[in-house]
């Protein structure tokens, strides 16, 4: 009595399993060298710069040309009870942004705001001039340590009601975790402010810089759709004056903060970090402080954890009034 069998493999048969080795054997090859690649390949932060102004910039010319053939849709509503939109201009936005980014940078981490929308080809400006001075000292970090977080279109709800004035498209570049680099284009105003902390910032900051006179009396800014009770706790926990301004954009209120408009900019509810870590870089490099209400740093550096629940105080001046106090 037999109890096996003997198998027996044509020549066909040993063809289809010798290729589907072969294949396994290629791509393992090959995922292993991308990542070996990735982890020894060293980015220059001085070109990185030019290109995410430019996708910001681009960004921001979808935001434009989309405001009179808007289509609006809801993700849902925010812990505060408001619709949370999205429209077609913000996928636009994400999808030249990040095709602008990935053209010269294919393998770079980048987060954003609508990560989960599929792109189809646009005709994306890649070569557009940006004015830089040339004289910067490049600087060269492992491509391992970068992480990119894009916003497509801060302020959406102001957007689809036409108040443009707090519209931005923003990109951060964070090294190890710590916002660098960071852009924030007013497609509307067509203003581009952006830093690249320790070593340069664009013209309208500088002036501000210089010019800077602050008042006597503290000017606060915060949301004028997510402020919580925020308002009832400074008239309970500072007794001096302040004065409360409302406005939308965390990209608007913290330029607010970068030009010295204000002294501080407040969250108390969550936050996404994509609209926050270019505003972070920007006053950062002025000079002044993001952190969480704890007075703790925002860490960029992890993809899966996109949101701050920490509180946000943004300054440039007296920041430890505010501890302790939201």
């Amino acid at each position: 009595m037999h109890l096996g069998r003997t198998i027996h493999l044509n020549r066909s048969g040993v063809c289809v399993l010798g290729t589907i080795i072969l294949i396994f054997v290629m791509y393992s090859i090959s995922f292993r060298a991308q990542a070996v690649e990735k982890e020894t390949r060293k980015l220059n932060l001085h070109e990185i710069l030019q290109v995410a102004i430019r996708a910001a910039e681009n960004g921001g010319k979808m935001v434009v040309q989309s405001k009179d053939n808007l289509d609006v849709r809801s993700k849902g509503l925010t812990k505060e009870g408001l619709i949370d939109s999205i429209t077609n201009a913000d996928v636009a936005s994400h999808c030249a942004m990040m095709q602008t980014i990935s053209h010269f940078y294919p393998t770079l981490t980048i987060i954003s705001e609508e990560a989960t929308t599929v792109c189809g080809n646009q005709s994306i400006s890649y070569s557009a001039k940006v004015s830089i001075p040339r004289n910067i000292p490049d600087e060269f970090v492992p491509e391992e340590d970068l992480t990119v977080w894009i916003d497509p279109l801060d302020a959406t709800f102001e957007y689809t009601e036409k108040l443009y004035e707090y519209v931005s498209t923003m990109v951060c570049v964070a090294v190890k975790g710590r916002p660098i680099i960071g852009i924030i284009h007013k497609p509307f105003d067509k203003t581009t402010s952006w830093a690249w902390v320790g070593k340069i910032r664009s013209i309208d900051l500088e002036l501000a810089m210089n010019k800077n006179t602050f008042e006597s009396d503290f000017k606060v800014i915060v949301s004028r759709s997510h402020k919580g009770d925020i308002e009832k706790v400074l008239k309970e926990n500072i007794p001096e004056p302040i004065k409360i301004v409302t406005a939308a954009g965390a990209g608007f209120k913290s330029l607010e903060v970068a030009t010295g408009k204000v002294d501080a900019y407040l969250h108390v509810t969550m936050i996404k970090k994509w609209d926050i870590c270019a505003g972070n870089a920007i006053i950062n490099s002025v000079g002044g402080k993001m952190t969480t209400k704890h007075n703790k740093d925002i860490d960029y550096s992890d993809k899966m954890h996109v949101e701050n629940h920490d509180g946000l105080i943004a300054t440039i001046r007296n920041h430890g009034k505010f501890l302790g106090k939201i």
